[in-house]
């Protein structure tokens, strides 16, 4: 038995909960016996029972990706997908991700850290304002002038208590999946608003999605390399994604490392997969038996 854990306290458990579906009807194509179980105070009492053979890990966000999950389904004996504890709780927090990759000298954006509002002052636009720990784009603001500034921090504050404050790379907005240590398909994010926030990625028909992205084989090569060097530094198992921008001048900066990918109809790991000649329930298979 195959037990996909869905839901929870997040402010992304609505995405995970379609990603759980999705996930179900492709392992029971192939063949599993698969039960999906909300993440709630019963969730324990229900593993015991069921003893699933392995967990389908589909949750968003924290608990989901921080670790926490991680932890108690190793504290249970029960094998589940996708990174483990330590790389999880590195990966959630993008700012901490950002200084260990900074230590290897992989490229990222330049950015300061504020644990309150008291400290910061208006920082030269445009910039991210974004929480630390959030997904999906919860919560994050393209900030262009000084009067959206406040409104920005005080949105991100709003998720957590710790944010970030990022300069704006002018450019395009990349992904690149690596499914157990392999790169897939770059795609390019094309919004109208030139931002990839909640809004473009889960609610916009406009948004477009190019995949693979129309770039040099130059400027493939070295994303690539990045995105499997950081696998590497991270510790990373299964599949994972990882967001850049590139600059005018053809060159990336890593934006975070996203632990458990989307698995809906939009979402963008199984875009990818599907251009390298992968089936959705292939890729199921693939992150199940990794």
């Amino acid at each position: 038995m195959i037990v996909i854990l869905k839901g929870g306290p997040s402010p992304e458990a609505e995405i995970s909960r379609k990603s759980a579906e999705s996930i179900k009807n492709a392992l029971e194509q192939l063949g599993y016996k698969v039960v999906d179980i909300e993440f709630d105070k019963d969730c324990v009492k229900n593993l015991l029972e069921i003893k699933p053979k392995k967990v389908f890990i589909a949750l968003h966000g924290v608990p989901g990706e921080d670790g926490s999950v991680q932890g108690l389904l190793e504290a249970l004996n029960i094998p589940y997908t996708g990174c483990g504890v330590e790389t999880s709780a590195i990966c959630i927090d993008k700012d901490v991700t950002k200084k260990v990759l900074k230590s290897f000298g992989i490229p990222v954006p330049t950015s300061e850290t504020f644990y309150n509002r008291k400290n910061i002052s208006w920082i030269e636009s445009p910039c991210i304002v974004k929480p630390a720990r959030t997904g999906s784009t919860v919560g994050i603001s393209l900030v262009k002038n000084r009067e959206e500034f406040q409104k920005a921090v005080e949105l991100a504050f709003k998720f957590d208590s710790k944010i970030i404050i990022e300069e704006f790379i002018e450019g395009r907005e990349l992904t690149i999946p690596v499914l157990n240590g392999k790169p897939l398909p770059i795609i390019e994010i094309i919004t109208e608003s030139g931002f990839y926030d909640f809004n473009s990625k889960y609610k916009k028909s406009t948004t477009k999605y190019i995949t693979p992205a129309e770039i040099s084989e130059k400027t493939k090569r070295k994303i690539e390399q990045i995105a499997i060097k950081t696998y590497s530094i991270l510790e990373c198992k299964g599949a994972v994604r990882m967001d850049f921008r590139l600059n005018q001048l053809n060159i990336p900066y890593l934006l975070e490392v996203n632990t458990i990918p989307g698995m809906t109809e939009r979402s963008l790991l199984p875009k990818s997969a599907a251009a390298a000649g992968m089936k959705f329930h292939q890729l199921i298979e693939e992150m199940l038996t990794e």
